[in-house]
């Protein structure tokens, strides 16, 4: 059994990145107490809104993401692999280019919309983007090509960088400023590791040869491109809502101390990420239902015994796990923690769901994520006077996407069923 065990290779992907996303995410529980600890409520909630700010941007990396992610694991030769994904790198270097260009011209409107009580954190945001976009390309490689051990090490310096450089900035007294620019220096560090990993595999830019490609090859991932943009950025928009949802709409006290409670209740998707990520490269177009069905399986057994144990844990001891992981003044909130904690699980499981569509180019998912984006988007014209309400709307309407999901999955296993009978 334990040499059946180290054989497999879901399993063993999934140990090490698992391990690896732990290390980060012990990493980033230092980072939130100790930031929590360090600033007012209010600026901790400038900082943890950049964050899902960056999240958000994060919505059209992940389509290139998961679109290079996908080419990774399907392309045999190197060089149409690399070709494919430069000319998807200047795609994406527009558009960023594009929105980088709207930021600035809408810094003060942001501000105004989100309470920020600078605009440090949105000049931040700027830096990041185009960084983001590089570092996404060489991520993804990584991912696709099964190197979860420079991935995971990719996360832990990206992590230990943040806390490092911002937790030395704001003990220099520089406030949300210095909370900033630790962020950015992190993501720098990120790039120049990513860049030395990859150098000798990948091979980007103008020494690429574009011309072995076939025709309609870069607009075909480019339609996969968008099925991508749509599903996993409604993804992230639930995993990170609820945040600039209170940002928004409650005062910057409130907001920030909900922002602390979220930060726990993400713990749940957080860990429950690897499993996605490595059903991601697991999951075969080419495959058969059941070689595809397997690591969705397991994937689904291992995220549900992370769920037991961490809803078990914010139920029961709320308050304790408050106190201890952000700072007592976040206490008085704790009770949120079960609910939001719920809210996660459900982003979580939606997320695998998607992953697995994903892989398989199932274009459907842009009608459930349609519905996603509407519901999401009614919370804000709603009730959502109180974080309760809004942790309820969210609740409601993953429950209404995770279901269709469900239905169509069940929906294939019968037809392999009929088709072997």
């Amino acid at each position: 059994m334990l040499n059946k065990l180290k054989s497999d290779i879901f399993l063993r992907r999934y140990a090490i990145y698992f391990s690896g996303s732990m290390v980060v995410a012990f990493l980033n529980y230092i980072f939130y107490p100790i930031l929590g600890r360090l600033l007012s409520p209010a600026n901790f909630g400038d900082v943890e809104a950049l964050i899902s700010l960056i999240s958000q941007a994060g919505i059209i990396f992940g389509a290139f993401s998961m679109v290079v992610i996908n080419i990774t694991a399907n392309t045999e030769d190197p060089a149409e692999r690399d070709a494919i994904i430069t000319e998807l790198q200047k795609i994406a270097f527009w558009i960023i280019g594009i929105i980088f260009v709207i930021l600035l011209f809408s810094l003060t409107t942001v501000r105004t919309f989100f309470h920020f009580s600078t605009i440090y954190p949105l000049l931040g945001l700027a830096i990041i983007l185009p960084i983001t976009a590089v570092v996404t390309f060489r991520n993804a490689y990584l991912q696709g090509s099964g190197r979860f051990k420079d991935l995971s090490f990719a996360g832990i310096i990206s992590s230990s960088g943040r806390l490092i450089f911002v937790t030395a900035l704001v003990l220099l007294g520089a406030g949300v400023f210095g909370a900033t620019v630790g962020i950015v220096l992190a993501n720098v560090a990120l790039l120049i590791y990513l860049i030395y990993k990859t150098k000798d595999t990948l091979h980007l830019g103008a020494k690429t040869n574009v011309h072995i490609l076939e025709k309609g090859s870069v607009a075909r991932e480019l339609r996969f491109g968008g099925l991508v943009l749509f599903a996993s950025g409604l993804i992230t928009l639930f995993s990170t809502a609820d945040v600039l949802i209170v940002k928004h709409c409650l005062n910057p006290v409130d907001a920030g101390l909900y922002s602390g409670i979220s930060v726990i209740a993400g713990i749940l998707f957080f860990a429950i990420g690897p499993s996605a990520a490595v059903l991601l490269s697991s999951v075969k177009i080419k495959n058969s239902f059941k070689e595809n069905a397997k690591p969705l399986k397991k994937a689904f057994i291992l995220s549900l015994i992370i769920a037991v144990v961490g809803l078990f844990t914010f139920y029961k001891f709320n308050d304790m796990v408050v106190k201890v992981m952000i700072g007592a003044k976040y206490a008085q909130y704790a009770y949120f923690l079960p609910k939001a904690g719920l809210m996660m699980l459900l982003a979580a499981l939606t997320n695998i769901f998607i992953y697995y569509f994903l892989a398989l180019r199932r274009f459907f998912l842009i009608v459930i994520a349609l519905i996603g984006m509407v519901l999401l988007g009614s919370i804000f014209w709603r009730d959502h006077s109180t974080i309760d309400i809004i942790l309820n709307n969210l609740i409601i309407s993953l429950v209404i996407v995770i279901i269709p999901l469900i239905i169509i999955y069940a929906k294939d296993y019968f037809n392999s069923h009929t088709d072997l009978q």
